[in-house]
């Protein structure tokens, strides 16, 4: 139940302590109190999940590990034996039970750094589950390198991200192995269609990053193209576009492969200069994607096809770029969206290309068309923004201050290209900490 207040609770308050806001009214500050509650009480509660299943995998290893005396198990069945048990306990199939006895006893024997953090509520599950999937090709002492290094920097701001620094840690300890499953995993590509309801079904590939991103930017573009070009009697939706797009391409109709002026996708790849010169092993990163292999960079910059561009970054490997127009150049979109890859309200991460570009000082009150000034921030975002009581201010190029309507203060920093790192910081609550400066 939300809170109720008095009937004088709609006036409005005088100016409070800690530099709040004046002029809120008193009914929207007790609402917001009553959130925050909550919203501490949820935090708990989340800590408390990942503890308990933290305590579960453990007693799933022990069963995974656990071997019966001599002549108790003469036709070699226990294993099947403890599965079926498990899963009565757990409600699920045996098939469930089978998967989840093999995960326990792979994180606890090769990953126990990685059970402590989410016994501490450091991480939760799908983290775990991202860091064992990653380093599931390596050897133990690989893997176990491959985990202090990630769990070093904590859990990320979201999911996608962690899952993305388990990648390139994993790369970066194997470099070698990485280069050679990426060829292993080449012959694995194929197209499948799955069956769904209504008449539908789900056209799948599986493909090199770089060429389904590729793929991907090229429908983008024929998009864009057909969505600004369309007649007032074609209501479609932006993802029916997509669809007839792709549908078009493949089958060759409607003229395509696309409207006039529509050329070749652009693919990012940034490459640190020793892996270009292949001095190191450095891995680097697919834009949209994430880091590859240093033999898979290498070999997409050296195409004859490629476009090379400078890109500056500072001692922490953020980008620096100075320039000023009334609104973003082409370059500065590129700019922007290759700082802050990802929405820049705090862990979201929906991709910059997807994102519009705001003024973090609005231009009608003064704000320049500088990249100090900009930052991607997806539509849903762009709204709360400009039309929620969040606040945000950007004291150095792609760093994001943010405080939540209840107080609460996160920071979002530009992408770093020495390491592959986006990392958003939870300040807390405005009253306990003023370290933001």
């Amino acid at each position: 139940m939300t809170p109720r207040t008095s009937s004088t609770s709609s006036s409005t308050s005088p100016a409070l302590d800690g530099g709040q806001e004046a002029g809120v009214p008193v009914a929207h500050r007790v609402f917001e109190g009553w959130l925050n509650e909550r919203l501490e009480r949820l935090r708990v509660a989340v800590a408390g999940i990942a503890a308990a299943q933290a305590t579960a995998i453990r007693v799933q290893a022990e069963l995974a590990a656990a071997r019966p005396p001599e002549g108790y198990d003469e036709l070699d069945l226990f294993d099947s034996v403890v599965a079926g048990e498990v899963a009565g306990v757990m409600r699920v199939s045996t098939g469930s039970a089978e998967w989840h006895l093999h995960f326990a006893d792979q994180v606890v024997r090769r990953l126990p750094v990685g059970v402590e953090a989410l016994a501490a509520g450091v991480l939760d599950l799908p983290r775990l589950k991202s860091l064992e999937h990653a380093t599931a090709p390596l050897e133990v002492g690989l893997a176990g390198r491959v985990a202090d290094l990630v769990l070093g920097k904590g859990p990320r701001a979201h999911r996608a991200g962690f899952t993305a620094a388990c990648r390139r840690g994993v790369i970066r300890v194997d470099p070698d192995g990485a280069a050679r499953r990426r060829e292993e995993r080449r012959r694995e590509r194929r197209v499948w269609v799955e069956p769904e309801e209504d008449g539908m079904a789900v056209l799948g590939a599986l493909l090199p990053a770089e060429a389904a991103l590729a793929c991907q930017g090229r429908i983008e573009q024929i998009t864009d193209a057909t969505i600004a070009d369309r007649d007032e009697g074609d209501g479609r939706s932006r993802d029916e576009v997509r669809a007839d797009t792709l549908m078009d391409l493949i089958l060759g109709r409607c003229g395509q492969p696309g409207p006039a002026g529509v050329t070749g996708a652009d693919v990012q790849v940034i490459v640190p200069i020793g892996t270009l010169l292949g001095l190191d092993g450095e891995p680097g990163e697919l834009a949209g994607y994430g880091p590859i292999p240093a033999t898979v960079a290498r070999e997409i910059a050296l195409r004859p096809t490629s476009t090379w561009r400078r890109m500056l970054t500072d001692p922490q490997g953020h980008l620096v770029e100075l320039g000023e127009r009334r609104y973003p150049s082409p370059a500065q979109k590129r700019y922007v969206r290759a700082r802050n890859p990802c929405c820049m309200f705090p862990r979201c991460s929906r991709r910059a290309w997807r994102c519009d570009l705001d003024h973090t000082k609005p231009y009608a009150g003064g704000g320049k068309t500088l990249v100090e000034n900009l930052g991607p921030l997806c539509r849903r975002h762009h709204r709360v923004r400009h039309h929620g009581r969040w606040r945000v201010t950007q004291p150095r190029p792609g760093v994001f201050r943010w405080t939540s309507p209840t107080g609460r203060r996160y920071e979002v920093r530009p992408h770093s290209y020495l390491d592959g790192e986006s990392t958003t910081i939870d300040h807390g609550m405005s009253g306990e900490n003023d370290r933001l400066r």
